[in-house]
């Protein structure tokens, strides 16, 4: 029977490896470590992106383009300990650049992952928008988040 410390040891390394995919640029793969119907979430969502996506198509849907928007490699891991072997606390800084930008990209990073038989069932992920927005935004960017808006804000009128 495995220990609640070889479980987080278990769990941990797959955080790791999510880390690994999306340095790669290894999209779907990445979406296969989350359960079908997984969460990904946003608390600090920058102007005209979602907090939240569920369920393998949304998360690919969403992370598709990550690869063409950030050449970006992961260090700093740290793993704080919980109480609860499911649940994995992540610290790590991503830097690199923007693709399209050649902007530089540093970010500070904080995860919260609950896992349910070696998958992801929620990743809460802690990260600055402006930071995002500074590396890889471009006009065509900008300007499909002002429409995004604009569309938004006319559905949600009464």
């Amino acid at each position: 029977m495995e220990t609640d410390q070889q479980s987080r040891a278990r769990l941990q390394e797959l955080f790791a490896r999510n880390l690994d995919y999306l340095t790669e640029g290894r999209i779907r793969e990445w979406v296969e470590l989350f359960h079908p119907d997984g969460v990904l979430e946003f608390p600090y969502p920058p102007p005209g992106v979602r907090s939240r996506f569920v369920g393998h198509h949304e998360l690919y849907e969403h992370m598709q383009d990550f690869p063409k928007q950030f050449d970006v490699r992961f260090s700093d891991l740290t793993f704080h300990e919980t109480t609860d072997p499911d649940l994995v606390i992540a610290e790590f800084v991503g830097n690199g650049r923007g693709v399209v930008t050649k902007r530089p990209f540093h970010q500070v990073y904080i995860s919260v992952v609950r896992y349910r038989d070696d998958r992801i069932v929620h990743f809460r992920d802690f990260w600055n928008p402006l930071v995002t927005i500074r590396t890889a935004a471009t006009v065509g960017h900008v300007w499909r988040g002002l429409v995004d808006l604009v569309r938004t804000r006319r559905s949600a009128k009464p």
